[in-house]
């Protein structure tokens, strides 16, 4: 008995005076010596502050469960008692507590808070140990239950969470002291005062201190594109962004109308979950960006507005009327280009050029053997290449061609130009297969060289879905894809059993999406989803094609017939008295033939 009371009596020598109090006449009421500070917990404890040691303080705190009474001090100082250790770590408590409990009677329970702060406001420390002074009360058994528990939240706190708890039996010796040790654990990674889920606690990220109950700040963006607060996941064992907002359906809109197909749901998102996504589903033909629901009918054989009908109400018979040039027999217009409706430039040998006005045809020079050409919207200019490799261009107004030479003598077979804004570029082909970039009005610069392809033609809606298309150095078809800015060309892969000596003279790209070539031997390729199909072969060369869709395809043939394209088969639309050399237009309600015999055609609305 004297080696357990002498245990409790260590921290004397660092000041803490504790065996006085279980010895000397202090014991004398329910007052007594603690630390730190005023004691808000139940029973009748008050107390002061005492010194601790430089490593970290030990905390001794002395709970009274004995009601003194006057004329029992010599009992009460026989009275054995119970001395708690305990100790914390790797977490930062908000409450705790020690409750001990009569196990004869459970009814017979006392709870006290510890405090753990080291100053009044401040975090508790992340570890600590605290000792307990237990004396039997007044009526109670020997037989007690201590109970340790550790809580995320501060004491006054409903409804937090007890992370940590630790209980043991021990029986109040009848003198002398008995030591029993509760030690607590719980994981706080994040060190953001809340413990894992896991283990009872309401932090379900350990490893982010930003994220924990209550905490602001915590923005985020779903995978569905909205806004959002990081929260944990039903489970409790992650995070998750979670948005109030709702989704919307959005849709593939392959043909850039901005009006989507309803079968082609990509998925519900607050934005565009990829490029080009919109969320109207009304487009019946998402193919052709003629088509899109509300759009205007016009007469072009295609159901614009989707509501079910071709046409309707408002179309005629179909009109080709053939314009009257100041050209011969002998002319060949080499090539045709649409500028504005019922506006278009044909260009010729023998420094012929044409510009074409409702019905009236306007002749111009411009010195060379001019096989391709393309028209600015903004103003009508017309540029021009040669059977030579020179470049040229001019206006209505102005007689003034100008003139850049490729620098190698082989024929500019085709030309495609983009505006943007004040700019204008133009990319165009060679038969030595060469590839220029024509920032106009600075001079042509190649950017490929092919050789030995013989490039034929080169159509795109924009650069980066440019198609060159033409024969290799074995008369086998080839096409060429441009990158982004055009800088670099690589060949497409095309289908097997294609016939041989089979050049592709003509193309035209409708969209990213879709695009379509053709040539010699009535070979008619098609372009979708990254991938080359061949379509109904025709009967005769192919000269020229246009396209607006899976479903308005045209093709000019060297057996003097203009034909159509349905989606399923073709049919003959229009029959000139000349062959064709070229076909063009702006949209599928106007487009222009042009041919030999001075033949310019134009299919009106």
């Amino acid at each position: 008995d004297d080696a357990k009371r002498q245990k409790i009596a260590e921290p004397e020598a660092q000041g803490h005076g504790l065996r006085g109090w279980l010895d000397g006449d202090r014991f004398s009421g329910l007052r007594t010596v603690v630390s730190p500070g005023p004691f808000r917990g139940g029973g009748a404890l008050d107390g002061r502050v005492s010194p601790g040691n430089a490593l970290g303080m030990r905390l001794f705190l002395l709970v009274l469960l004995i009601v003194t009474m006057a004329g029992c001090k010599g009992e009460e100082r026989q009275a054995g008692a119970v001395r708690v250790d305990l100790s914390y770590a790797t977490f930062r408590p908000g409450c705790l507590t020690l409750t001990v409990s009569d196990k004869a009677d459970p009814s017979r329970v006392t709870a006290q808070e510890l405090k753990t702060a080291e100053t009044p406001g401040s975090r508790p420390p992340r570890s600590r140990e605290l000792t307990v002074a237990v004396f039997r009360q007044e009526g109670w058994s020997r037989d007690l239950i201590v109970t340790l528990d550790a809580f995320e939240r501060d004491c006054t706190v409903d409804d937090r969470k007890r992370v940590a708890s630790q209980v043991q039996e021990v029986q109040v010796p009848e003198e002398g002291i008995l030591v029993v040790r509760l030690d607590l654990r719980a994981t706080d990674l994040d060190d953001d005062g809340f413990v894992r889920t896991d283990e009872g606690g309401t932090d379900c990220d350990d490893a982010n201190a930003a994220v924990k109950p209550g905490a602001s700040n915590l923005a985020c963006t779903t995978a569905q594109g909205c806004g959002g607060t990081f929260s944990c996941t039903a489970e409790g064992v992650s995070t998750a962004c979670v948005s109030p907002q709702p989704f919307t359906p959005w849709y593939k809109d392959v043909d850039g109308d901005g009006d989507g197909d309803a079968s082609a749901l990509i998925r519900g998102a607050c934005s565009a979950p990829e490029p080009g996504a919109v969320t109207t589903s009304g487009d019946c033909d998402d193919s052709s960006p003629f088509v899109f629901s509300n759009n205007p009918e016009v007469c072009d054989r295609l159901d614009n507005d989707c509501d079910g009908q071709t046409d309707e109400n408002m179309c005629g018979p179909e009109t080709w009327n053939e314009i009257a040039s100041s050209g011969t027999a002998g002319t060949t217009w080499n090539a045709v280009a649409p500028h504005a409706e019922g506006q278009a430039w044909a260009v010729a040998n023998d420094s012929k050029l044409v510009h074409v006005k409702g019905t009236l045809a306007t002749e111009y020079t411009c010195a060379g053997n001019w096989i391709s050409a393309w028209a600015r919207s903004s103003d009508g200019r017309v540029f021009l290449g040669s059977e030579r490799g020179v470049f040229a261009s001019r206006t209505v107004e102005n007689p003034d061609c100008g003139g850049n030479d490729s620098g190698h003598e082989a024929r500019l077979n085709g030309l495609v130009g983009f505006e943007n804004g004040p700019e204008t570029t133009l990319f165009a082909v060679s038969s030595n297969g060469r590839i220029y970039r024509w920032n106009y009005p600075a001079a042509p610069v190649e950017v490929e060289d092919a050789t030995p392809l013989n490039l034929r033609a080169i159509h795109g809606t924009k650069v980066s879905n440019l198609l060159a298309v033409g024969v290799d150095g074995s008369n086998a078809p080839v096409i060429l894809r441009a990158n982004a800015d055009g800088s670099q060309w690589t060949p497409e892969t095309l289908p097997a059993g294609l016939p041989s000596n089979t050049a592709l003279r003509t193309v035209h790209v409708v969209h990213d999406g879709l695009a379509f070539a053709a040539g010699d031997n009535g070979v008619v390729l098609m372009r979708e989803k990254g991938s080359w199909t061949e379509l109904p072969r025709l009967s005769s060369d192919i000269k020229g094609l246009v396209a607006y869709g899976r479903t308005a395809v045209y093709a000019a043939t060297a057996d003097k017939i203009v034909k159509r394209f349905d989606g399923t088969s073709w049919s003959d639309v229009h029959s000139p008295s000349w062959v064709p050399t070229a076909i063009h237009g702006m949209g599928p309600q106007e487009f222009w033939v042009v041919g030999f015999g001075n033949g310019i055609v134009r299919r009106e609305p």
